[in-house]
């Protein structure tokens, strides 16, 4: 039996322990009838104000949720990019970006074409590419009139580089 099994079974056990108590102790019946009229009373004169708050404890929720991959992890095509930003530059995942080109290259070939725009993440696995360079060399390689290779540039100077040269003159104390 896996864990998933022993933890349901736990839930199922507790659950009918509880309201066992609560139907023995003749409380179930008052709480279920107060219950009942506490969401009627709140669905008849609170509706507006009940789907607010429900709406901000989704999006409170959502949001510490995904608040470590915020702004780190894009989409091109159903690919996913992993995208990483230092302070200076933005970087992208060699992976990623060869699945979105639609291409397979070894990673020495890929570090010698991105000679000083390259660097390893910080576990050490994964190569990472300069933006920046992606983009030049997306509009400079052979096959760059791919209708595929212009979508993916047009993606990466829209929706990477100038949000983020944005932000960066937004920046108390940046030059520029």
């Amino acid at each position: 039996m896996n864990d998933a099994s022993r933890r349901a079974i736990a839930i199922a056990l507790i659950t009918a322990v509880v309201l066992g108590a609560l139907h023995f102790s003749g409380l179930a019946r008052p709480l279920l009838l107060g219950l009942g009229v506490v969401i009627a009373f709140v669905c008849w004169a609170l509706p507006f104000i009940g789907v607010r708050w429900l709406d901000d404890v989704i999006l409170a929720v959502r949001s510490v949720y995904w608040a470590p991959e915020q702004g780190r992890f894009h989409s091109f095509g159903g690919v996913p990019l992993r995208i990483e930003d230092d302070g200076r530059h933005l970087w992208m995942d060699a992976e990623g970006y060869m699945r979105a080109v639609g291409r397979r290259e070894p990673e020495a070939s890929l570090a010698a074409r991105f000679t000083g725009h390259w660097r390893r993440d910080e576990e050490g696995a994964a190569l990472m590419l300069r933006v920046d360079a992606v983009a030049r060399h997306l509009g400079s390689m052979p096959g760059r009139e791919d209708l595929r290779v212009q979508r993916l540039r047009r993606y990466v100077e829209r929706e990477l580089l100038y949000p983020a040269s944005r932000r960066r003159a937004r920046k108390p104390g940046s030059a520029g």
